[in-house]
């Protein structure tokens, strides 16, 4: 097998054993067995297990976390500018629905991400990043009708975080994740509406 292929099998089966053991519970050696292969290649091709970690899933899930931003404030931007209250909350919903989805197709491989991620700071810095950046656009998204009144005041960051833990649940445990974040939406972040806003977004007072 040519180096590049056997380097892409290497990579998909320590994906699978990665996310089946986490970081700390699968070994090079079980790697190499599983792909055939012995352990002194995997580690020709690697080094470490720390970087065969990185390779086969830090990289690809910060690739995917930055591309589901990148798509989501594409298509914000083609949205034609709204600072209702609807127009507010359907940009989070879209955000919230497509992370959702990423959860949904890449669970065990996130789950193996997240719990290890401490291991790793760079990582988790970057990540943080990526984060404090959605967070800030999030909640400016948020915010925009603030001037107007439609907005009590709330703590974004909060709003924003608690959001991502919902459409985290919304992956596991529902069918219809739009139908879920849609009632979430209604029964949590319309509660930062003043009662100007809830007004003008349609909300029942009370």
């Amino acid at each position: 097998m040519p180096a590049t292929e056997r380097r892409k099998q290497i990579l998909a089966v320590a994906q699978s054993a990665f996310a089946r053991g986490g970081y700390r519970g699968t070994t090079t050696l079980e790697i190499s067995r599983a792909a055939g292969v012995s352990e002194k290649l995997v580690l020709k091709h690697f080094g470490n297990k720390e970087a065969l970690f990185r390779a086969a899933v830090i990289d690809p899930l910060l690739a995917l976390m930055v591309s589901a931003n990148e798509q989501a404030r594409a298509r914000l931007a083609g949205v034609p500018g709204d600072d209702s209250p609807e127009e507010a909350f359907a940009r989070v919903h879209r955000f919230l629905a497509m992370w959702a989805r990423l959860v949904r197709e890449r669970a065990p491989l996130l789950f193996s991400f997240i719990a290890d991620v401490r291991a790793f700071p760079d990582v988790a810095a970057r990540l943080a990043d990526l984060f404090e950046r959605q967070v800030r656009e999030s909640s400016e998204t948020l915010s925009l009708a603030i001037e107007h009144e439609a907005f009590r005041p709330f703590d974004p960051r909060v709003a924003f975080l608690s959001a991502l833990g919902a459409a985290t649940m919304a992956a596991l445990t529902s069918d219809d994740i739009d139908a879920f974040l849609d009632e979430y939406l209604k029964l949590t972040l319309f509660g930062v509406l003043s009662e100007q806003g809830r007004a003008a977004a349609g909300v029942a007072a009370g």
